[in-house]
Order: C-alpha cells, then structure tokens, then sequence
C-alpha cells in the first residue's frame, strides 16, 4: 500500500471525520499516526449496504471429518 492511494470503507461513520478533529484522545492519536504513513481516504459506506461482508460473514463452515 506504499505509494498508492487507497479508499478505505467502513460502517463506522464518524470515523471519517477523525483527521478533521482538533481535539483527540490517545487511542485516536495512535490511529492517526498509523494512518499518516499511508495515503488513505475514509469513506462511511452503511452496513446495512454492505451485502458481500454481510454474506461471507454468514458462509456455512464445513465441519471437519
């Protein structure tokens, strides 16, 4: 992911707002730190829409024999 851009998307929606903050707490700053050595976008994208994480979440496990 060095160098390229990514879109990250993810049902947590005020977490896209986290690099306008003024004020953060150090669990916040730890992820702003660890996001700042990737060129990243945060997109909010509802869960209820997110049918393909929903349906591998739900997948049958098969039982071992």
């Amino acid at each position: 992911l060095y160098g390229t851009k990514s879109v990250i998307y993810t049902d947590h929606e005020s977490l896209q707002y986290i690099f306008d903050q003024k004020e953060l707490n150090m669990h916040q700053k730890r992820w702003i730190e660890l996001l700042s050595d990737y060129e990243c976008e945060i997109k909010y994208h509802p869960g209820k829409a997110n049918v393909v994480a929903d349906a591998l979440s739900r997948k049958e496990r098969l039982k071992p024999r």
